[in-house]
């Protein structure tokens, strides 16, 4: 049995549809991104996790608060417990949002979800978000299309191709400045 470089045993299903549900994320949430991920790393480069918070719409939902809960991480995993993830449940329900979705880093290039990404989903419902960055964070999430962006639906992740994701995935600008548009 060949294994992919995450060690997966069944290929990823791959999700092509322009028609799904979208994520919508403001780039001030991006930028959070790219500043807590590569925290987790450390001086023996770890994976980190982050969860996003925020609100679901009629396409899709919307990510409006980054959350780094306390992991357990190495090299190639990240792992959280229930005080952490009721700790995360707890903020939430705090700040009137629900989990939409989840960051974590990969070692190298390869960023689809692993057997061990699967299971240790803190939540598999159908449209939450799971996005696997490369190379620790190191280089940050942008442009999006560098990451894996994956999918929970019909009871598994499904990771959108190129395609997909630049039709379904939106990094909102903080401000746009209309003045000077001719």
């Amino acid at each position: 049995m060949k294994l992919s470089p995450g060690g997966r045993v069944r290929q990823v299903p791959i999700d092509d549809r322009t028609d799904g549900r979208h994520l919508y994320l403001p780039e001030a949430v991006v930028a959070e991104i790219e500043r807590m991920l590569p925290t987790y790393r450390g001086e023996e480069e770890h994976e980190g996790i982050i969860y996003l918070g925020g609100r679901d719409v009629d396409d899709g939902s919307i990510a409006l608060v980054v959350l780094c809960p306390i992991a357990t991480t190495t090299w190639g995993s990240f792992r959280t417990d229930v005080d952490a993830n009721t700790a995360v449940v707890s903020t939430l329900g705090t700040l009137g949002m629900s989990l939409v979705g989840q960051v974590h880093s990969h070692p190298g290039e390869w960023v689809d979800h692993s057997d061990g990404d699967d299971r240790g989903a803190l939540v598999r419902f159908v449209g939450y978000w799971s996005l696997v960055v490369p190379s620790f964070g190191r280089h940050g999430v942008r442009p999006i299309e560098q990451c894996g962006v994956h999918l929970f639906e019909n009871g598994t992740f499904n990771r959108l191709t190129t395609h997909a994701l630049r039709a379904r995935v939106h990094v909102v600008p903080t401000s746009v400045d209309l003045r000077s548009a001719k």
